[in-house]
């Protein structure tokens, strides 16, 4: 019997309370019962969202900065030499030999194919470098990456008399390289592989997920520019020991005047 009467006292509890919630809300206007309904539902959102952000991976804000690793650095320097224009182009080359009786004459034809590019073992230490999302990077200079471009296999003789040793035959070989290269080394070719070697090495660094990279090539230096600074730099000094010369003949000349 005692069992019995607290069941119905419990459940006589839970109807007066449900009773009374009922009253309450009653007494709330509609306007608020929607406010508290949408309230309720933008809390239960938020709530979720942070527990569920909190259980990934996702972050908000922070973003991961891609950096580049030494390995990274190393396996583009390994690549050693890295070609952006090939030139192919030919030449023909004769040389005359006189004779008592008659010349003899060697007309051969030279191919063969230039190879502008740059070469990592001419960058320096700290060509390339990583400040937040910036990339900075110089490369070296472009330059012709093998002097030896002619192609043997490939060359004719279009006309030959007499007998020429091995010793005339590679002078006129390198009398048609040098035609070549002075023909096809021009600043609007190097220009051309400079821009090519920017355009890949930028694609490149953005293959890795960066987005603010700066390039730049370092300037080359053709022969005939060296020859010039080396002539100029020679007339410098030759201008200087004359000056020099020209002191002491004055002051030799001062010390006669003295004596006499």
């Amino acid at each position: 019997m005692k069992r019995k009467t607290t069941r119905k006292s419990k459940k006589n509890d839970h109807s007066f309370v449900q009773d009374l919630l009922l009253q309450i809300l009653k007494t709330i206007p509609q306007s608020m019962m929607n406010a508290l309904v949408i309230g309720g539902v933008i809390i239960a959102l938020i709530v979720g969202a942070y527990f569920l952000l909190r259980n990934s991976d996702v972050s908000i804000g922070n973003e991961a900065t891609v950096k580049l690793s030494p390995t990274t650095i190393e396996q583009m320097e390994a690549i050693g030499q890295w070609e952006f224009l090939a030139i192919s182009d030919e030449e023909i080359a004769d040389t005359v030999r006189k004779g008592i009786f008659s010349d003899d004459e060697l007309v051969r034809i030279y191919k063969g194919t230039l190879r502008l590019g740059i070469d990592m073992a001419d960058a320096r230490k700290d060509w390339i470098r990583q400040s937040g999302d910036t990339v900075t990077v110089v490369l070296p200079p472009v330059k012709l990456l093998d002097e030896n471009f002619l192609d043997e296999a490939a060359t004719k003789s279009f006309y030959e008399t007499g007998k020429w040793s091995q010793q005339a035959r590679k002078q006129l070989a390198e009398q048609a390289r040098r035609k070549i290269l002075k023909r096809c080394m021009t600043k609007a070719n190097i220009e051309t592989a400079r821009q090519n070697a920017v355009a890949q090495f930028r694609q490149m660094i953005s293959s890795m997920g960066f987005k603010h990279i700066d390039i730049k090539v370092s300037s080359t230096q053709t022969k005939s520019q060296s020859s010039k600074t080396k002539s100029s730099k020679t007339k410098s000094k030759s201008t200087k020991t004359s000056s020099k010369s020209a002191k002491s003949s004055s002051k030799s000349t001062v010390k006669s005047k003295k004596n006499n």
